[in-house]
């Protein structure tokens, strides 16, 4: 029998959090219409024996799913491919869900004709938390079509999260949603997939991901980043893929712009990371050899995305572009960017 909702929890090494990420499911009134895949990615620890005890107590809830590494899309693909939910969701197995928000969501994916679901959720630090809503602009449990969402640059940017999205399981069938293994920032390419597959979106006021944040190593903090930059760029080429394969038969203007906003907002990490995180980072080359890289295959869609990056930099008002100019020329940007010809214009004279 099929369910109402799948959920898709990553766990790697995480025997000190899986039990409060599964301990939040079981107060919903809607558990028995809850699929609950624990994907356990050859965690080393105690995640599978804690989980197994879980599965024998709500049989038919609660599965646990062991299989190799594979790292954070593994676990999407795996999961994706044993659904029986009408809909998706993605948690991560040090993350957890707020009951009574999970039953609002639900009972709204229970009623609905929308094909993905953009709610609130929350950020979680150590010493306070923060709700994140994307429903500014919008009327909460009206159906847009895709086209119709609004393409300012705030929600371009904030729109979609993989905190936020819950979407029928089918139409990420449809477009043969299978995410990059081995890797991290997966979590950008189902955000990708996603909005190149919902094409009616409902905005629910429910607040139901608890998503954890603050931690020291975690792969969005600075030092994550840095350790893991490789598969910062790796994801990055792969969305420009994506997006050069998927553009072109793309007839909505707002999707591409939407799609293309995950492409420029990874590039914007990117760049940040080797030109303001990083300053003293011994990987300078990796960039420049991604830019190069990119500038062979697909200048079009680079000259895009580098663009607005640099342009953060000169933008002021007419008497003070030069100055600014200058001062770009004189910083580590400047040279990595040099390193590559014709992604930047010359300096004008005074």
């Amino acid at each position: 029998m099929s369910k109402l909702l799948t959920i898709s929890i990553a766990a790697y090494n995480v025997e000190k959090t899986i039990e409060k990420c599964l301990d939040s499911f079981l107060p919903c009134k809607y558990l028995n219409d809850l699929e609950i895949f624990v994907i356990n990615d050859g965690s080393k620890d105690c995640t599978a024996e804690i989980v197994s005890r879980y599965e024998k107590h709500y049989p038919g809830i609660i599965k646990l799913v062991n299989k190799e590494n594979g790292g954070h899309g593994s676990t999407i693909n795996k999961s994706l491919s044993l659904a029986t939910g009408k809909f998706y969701k993605v948690i991560d197995g040090d993350d957890w869900v707020d009951s009574v928000e999970l039953d609002k969501l639900c009972a709204c994916l229970e009623s609905t004709d929308a094909e993905l679901v953009i709610n609130d959720y929350m950020e979680v630090y150590p010493d306070h938390k923060r709700r994140i809503s994307l429903r500014n602009g919008y009327v909460t449990g009206k159906i847009y079509a895709f086209g119709d969402l609004l393409v300012d640059a705030v929600h371009l940017r904030d729109m979609f999260a993989m905190h936020s999205c819950t979407i029928l399981t089918q139409r990420l069938r449809d477009v043969h949603m299978i995410i990059t293994e081995h890797c991290f920032y997966a979590d950008t390419e189902y955000v990708y997939f996603v909005e190149l597959a919902a094409k009616t979106v409902l905005f629910n006021d429910s607040c139901a991901y608890q998503y954890r944040l603050g931690q020291t190593g975690q792969s969005v903090s600075p030092e994550g980043m840095y350790k893991h930059i490789e598969d910062l760029i790796k994801i990055e080429y792969s969305l420009i893929q994506m997006y050069h394969r998927d553009s072109a038969q793309i007839n909505s203007p707002v999707r591409k712009k939407y799609l293309f906003a995950i492409v420029d907002t990874r590039y914007s990490m990117l760049f940040n990371c080797f030109t303001r995180t990083i300053q003293k980072c011994d990987k300078d080359g990796l960039f420049v050899e991604f830019l190069s890289k990119v500038k062979a295959n697909y200048p079009d869609i680079l000259s895009q995305i580098h663009l607005s990056r640099t342009n953060s930099y000169v933008a002021g008002a007419p008497g003070d572009r030069v100055p600014l100019m200058r001062h770009f020329c004189k910083t580590k940007t400047f040279k990595i960017l040099r390193a590559v010809k014709h992604l930047i214009k010359p300096v004008p004279n005074q």
